[in-house]
């Protein structure tokens, strides 16, 4: 368990699961997902995030294909 510096979101998904992300004390991420925690670098999530994004860039694309 970390000290929470900064929560960066919090949300709810529409099947009910919530969603949070938090910047840690010793500069770690967590994002929870449901019971889920994952524990990243700024590094990792980084690149996690931008995985996402393309992700969506590419759903978006084939869409409007």
């Amino acid at each position: 368990m970390g000290i929470v510096e900064t929560e960066l979101a919090a949300f709810e998904l529409s099947d009910g699961t919530e969603v949070r992300i938090e910047y840690n004390k010793g500069d770690v991420i967590h994002l929870h997902y449901g019971s889920v925690r994952f524990d990243l670098t700024p590094a990792e999530f980084d690149e996690f995030a931008t995985t996402i994004g393309a992700g969506l860039d590419a759903l978006e694309d084939i869409k409007y294909e």
